[in-house]
């Protein structure tokens, strides 16, 4: 029996190590496969528990205009870090509460919490010199308080050139990751949210900094490591307007505004301008009103500003609001016109006031008045719709040879002709990306699905498509330059450096028909607008007051189906030879062109030829 008991004991004795031995190998055999696949991952996690670090901020870039003046800047400032330790943080806060605004209560919570499981803390953000001034007098008696470098956004001129800027605000939540996770800025940091200061966000932003310090297992800070980093300033900007020039277009804009909603034209509310140097394509000026300040997203925008001031202000109207343009893209209808030879400048149509269209039942579409036998260049001058009606008929082939073709008329050649004049309208910069290096452009269009005969009538006078600012501006521009389009931009150098040494330029006009003696008609067509008794623009440049220097440009009148709001447009660009400035204005709701958008035009150019240095061929 004792012999039974002792085989029994001895063979669960052998099962337990059995068992144990088993559990040895499988835990050998654990910590093998940790130390040959894990080893990279336990060692990086053993360094992030070891070493703590800091993201620091960088100062951007300084902005310069055209004439080295300041339009943008960093000031110099400090913000406070906390480094966490078993301390007791009571005597601190209640030091240094008072200092920077904080009370007591929430300066501990932001003391002890822990943000990002991080050893440091950040407590306030650009304090004041006096607060700069208290800690660096009493930092013995503040344990673990830091001051690190920083800086503030500052706009000295307020609203200047605001819609070509931008503005900064924090980073958005959909880009958190990119900004802290993979570029390694504070979750603090401001970024660039509209203008150049996000098209070149990367450039102004500069590197960040970094302090890195080892920790104990505590958590507690014992050295500094040399890890740690300084943060990199941004790159400078130098932009190609003249704030003195910028500052009178945005007068003249807000002026013209205001006179209009105070005479019969309450609904005004916005206006825009851009002018253009056609020779390069740098921008000279750029302005939609009304504008913003950018300093007021620096601290913290208010729900009041933000609402009332900010909004109806945000949107660039200039790149982002795409108008009817009106019979200022009769130019191009006449140059499309020549180009499928349905006409001559020699040519003579009759405006008896309007147009009885064939095959339509007697359909009739309105001049604005009656103009008698005009040329293209008459019809230019004196802006003929019923020319140009006519002409579209001419190069669009209607009426078809029997009614039987109307339908494929309707489905085809209407549509191979509308895209046939978008392709020459893409070469002149209209309906298609200027390539500015401002962010969010708006594109225009030609409305190509209405199905109707009038598509091409209505499109041949500006009132079937629609364009922004800007492009109308490439457009003039293009002209101008006697058919070369140059890519419109507005920053010039970055740190001294010109990234424009050449122009972007584009001679798809000529490869698509269009002859320099095509140019010149057109030329001397917008050359009697602005010069002629019979001209839409002569009184604006030649009434009591005559400029000093010879224009060329055309008046548009955009009607948008709201009885009393037409779009009021101007494009030109002078001197008349060797153009230095070309712009494009438009007034929304602002009537006639000649009336609205020509005064602010002619402005524009006595402002930018009174400037010093721009030397003027004398009229002759």
């Amino acid at each position: 029996m004792d012999d039974e008991k002792l085989f029994k004991r001895a063979k669960r004795f052998g099962l337990l190590q059995l068992g144990t031995a088993c559990s040895l190998a499988i835990l050998l055999l654990k910590l093998g496969s940790m130390e040959l696949t894990g080893h990279d991952q336990y060692v990086a996690l053993s360094t992030r528990n070891r070493v703590d670090t800091f993201p620091t901020p960088a100062p951007r870039g300084t902005v310069y205009d055209s004439q080295h003046r300041v339009l943008v800047y960093d000031k110099p400032a400090f913000s406070l870090i906390y480094a966490r330790s078993g301390r007791d943080v009571l005597p601190v806060a209640t030091k240094l509460a008072p200092m920077i605004g904080v009370p007591v209560q929430a300066l501990i919570s932001r003391m002890v919490g822990y943000d990002s499981g991080s050893v440091h803390t950040l407590l306030a953000t650009h304090i004041s010199s006096r607060a700069v001034a208290f800690v660096v007098e009493h930092l013995s008696e503040l344990p673990g308080i830091r001051l690190i470098p920083d800086s503030i956004r500052e706009y000295p001129q307020a609203d200047l050139a605001c819609h070509i800027i931008g503005y900064i605000n924090s980073i958005p939540g959909n880009k958190q990751n990119q900004y802290v996770q993979h570029d390694g800025f504070p979750p603090s940091a401001k970024v660039g949210w509209s203008g150049i200061e996000l098209s070149y966000d990367k450039r102004l932003r500069g590197q960040p900094g970094k302090i890195c310090v080892e920790v104990n297992s505590e958590g507690v800070p014992v050295r500094t490591l040399p890890e740690s980093r300084m943060p990199v300033r941004g790159s400078n900007l130098t932009l190609t307007i003249d704030s003195a020039y910028q500052a009178d277009v945005q007068r003249i804009l807000a002026s013209q505004v205001h006179y209009l909603q105070i005479h019969g034209h309450k609904d005004v509310t916005h206006a825009m301008a851009v002018a253009i140097d056609p020779s390069t394509g740098a921008i000279l000026a750029l302005a939609s009103a009304p504008t913003y300040n950018p300093s007021w997203f620096v601290n913290g925008i208010s729900y009041q500003v933000y609402t009332k001031q900010f909004a109806p202000a945000e949107r660039n109207w200039a790149t982002q609001a795409a108008i009817a343009p009106g019979s200022t893209m009769k130019p191009l209808t006449a140059l499309f016109a020549l180009t499928q030879h349905a006409i001559t400048p020699q040519r003579l149509i009759d405006c008896d006031g309007g147009l009885k269209i064939p095959e339509t039942h007697g359909k009739v579409i309105r001049c604005w008045t009656h103009h008698g036998k005009v040329s293209l260049a008459t019809a230019l001058a004196e802006s003929c719709d019923v020319y140009f009606y006519q002409t579209s008929l001419d190069y669009g082939h209607w009426p078809p040879t029997s009614d039987h073709d109307i339908p494929l008329w309707l489905h085809r050649t209407r549509l191979q002709t509308l895209h046939k004049l978008e392709a020459l309208q893409h070469a002149f910069g209209l309906g298609t990306s200027t390539g500015i290096d401002l962010p969010d452009e708006e594109l225009g269009y030609v409305n190509d699905r209405a199905g109707q005969v009038t598509d091409l009538p209505y499109t041949a006078i500006g009132q079937n498509e629609v364009f922004t600012p800007l492009e109308l501006a490439v457009y003039a521009s293009t002209l101008a330059n006697n058919g070369v389009k140059n890519a419109p931009y507005v920053v010039q150098s970055v740190d001294g450096k010109n990234i424009h040494p050449q122009s972007k330029r584009s001679l798809d006009v000529f490869q698509l028909g269009v002859r320099p003696s095509d140019m010149a008609e057109v030329q001397w067509g917008m050359y009697l607008t602005c010069n002629d008794k019979i001209g839409t623009a002569y009184h604006t440049f030649h009434g009591k007051n005559a400029a000093t220097y010879l224009a060329a440009g055309k008046t548009g009148t955009a009607e948008t189906g709201v009885v009393g709001f037409d779009n009021s447009v101007f494009i030109g660009y002078a001197p008349f030879q060797h153009p230095k400035i070309a712009i494009a204005v438009v007034i929304p709701g602002g009537g006639h062109g000649s009336d609205s958008s020509g005064p602010i035009a002619r402005k524009m150019f006595d402002d930018f030829f009174a400037q010093s240095g721009r030397k003027m061929i004398p009229l002759r």
